[in-house]
């Protein structure tokens, strides 16, 4: 091959898999739990008014079941049982501890923790007396 011909060949760009399939992540870290999660959250949140409803209180006496905890497990109990139903084996086999603790880590990706939540005021973060 000349020079010539290199060179237009380092042009030319490979063309891009048509299916999604056929795409290769090119990283050397596997998607964590949290990632996991991530994804059945975001299911969640586009298709169960009960599931938000869980999630959206930042006071326990706003809470469904009355405490932040409570409504953290029932909401963790969806998750579990939609990634059941979708086939995601890593999380549906998984303890609701463990889900409730990556859905905080997913919370807090997208700032919408119940901390986070409670601590704003006009969608900004305000400091609290207590630097919580």
């Amino acid at each position: 091959m000349s020079n010539r011909d290199r060179a237009a060949a380092l042009r030319e760009a490979p063309e891009l898999p048509e299916k999604i399939e056929d795409w290769q992540r090119q990283i050397k870290v596997e998607r964590t739990l949290n990632d996991l999660v991530e994804d059945i959250h975001r299911i969640l949140v586009n298709e169960s008014k009960e599931y938000r409803a869980y999630l959206r209180a930042v006071y326990d006496q706003h809470a469904i079941e009355g405490s932040l905890a409570a409504d953290n497990v029932f909401a963790c109990m969806l998750i579990r049982k939609k990634a059941k139903e979708i086939g995601s084996t890593e999380v549906g086999d998984e303890k609701v501890g463990i889900i409730n603790l990556a859905l905080g880590v997913v919370l807090r990706r997208y700032h919408a923790s119940r901390k986070q939540r409670r601590n704003m005021l006009g969608g900004e973060v305000v400091p609290s007396d207590n630097d919580e």
